[in-house]
């Protein structure tokens, strides 16, 4: 069952209640610390990923922090977003589609976060997003934030709006695209059920079933980021990649990242 202490002494959170930008992006950070993204339990469904969607708080409750796993996109949301609504956030589902190969943008359903207003600002929340990206909320704005040394921004394009991210030194990438239009669980249902002639999706939900791993997590001054064998630290506005070759040293990695060396 969903519940709020419970949720915030697994995060070790003890500050303010209050629904203010300090408390949103301490709540932000501490969850994307100890609550990671893990896919491992997905990587096999396809599309039906999003059969659970509309499971409902108690039931990502009891997942990701009952029994303590990570989980994916929409599983975060879903938790996240119920917290901030019992403490009195002006919160909404949204949806992005993120920047691939190509810099082309996959569709508008393609991840699933949130946004809050607040103090007559949006914020994008994401808490379910593997990286590497924001630890803490970003307002929509093309004013530059900085996080970790890392500089983001959100800029217009077209009807659309796009988030940016700029390592130390680099060009500003393209994060993901998106919209303030608040989503229905149902779309992403629809999905799940191939109620959906789009042919991207019968490409994703097979490039889903091949099974890559992804591991990820925050943690006080930056990012942990594990895709299949390449380990990605974000730290201090650099991305710091290697290959993870040995098998002893994968599966190391994996329980640090998830906590479960700790």
């Amino acid at each position: 069952m969903f519940d709020v202490d419970t949720y915030l002494k697994h995060l070790g959170y003890t500050g303010s209640l209050e629904p203010t930008p300090g408390t949103l992006r301490e709540l932000h950070k501490r969850h994307m610390m100890y609550v990671p993204f893990d896919n491992s339990r997905n990587a096999a469904k396809g599309l039906a990923i999003w059969d659970d969607v509309d499971a409902g708080a108690d039931y990502f409750f009891q997942a990701l922090i009952t029994e303590g796993r990570g989980g994916i996109c929409h599983e975060h949301c879903g938790l996240f977003r119920t917290l901030l609504a019992e403490l009195g956030f002006d919160v909404r589902v949204i949806s992005s589609g993120v920047r691939g190969a190509g810099d082309e943008f996959g569709p508008d359903l393609e991840h699933m976060l949130a946004a809050v207003r607040l103090d007559g600002e949006d914020w994008l929340v994401d808490v379910g997003f593997a990286g590497p990206s924001f630890t803490e909320p970003v307002r929509v704005s093309e004013d530059v934030q900085r996080q970790n040394g890392f500089d983001y921004r959100v800029v217009e394009d077209g009807e659309r709006l796009v988030l940016q991210r700029r390592p130390a030194g680099r060009d500003w990438q393209a994060v993901y695209r998106f919209t303030l239009q608040e989503r229905d669980l149902s779309e992403w249902k629809a999905i799940a059920s191939g109620d959906n002639d789009d042919p991207y999706w019968h490409w994703a939900g097979e490039m889903i079933r091949a099974g890559t791993l992804i591991y990820g997590r925050a943690y006080e001054t930056g990012q942990l980021l594990l895709v299949g064998r390449r380990y990605l630290r974000a730290e201090d506005g650099t991305d710091q990649a290697r290959v993870l070759a040995k098998t002893a040293e994968y599966e190391s990695v994996v329980r640090h990242v998830l906590r479960q060396d700790a």
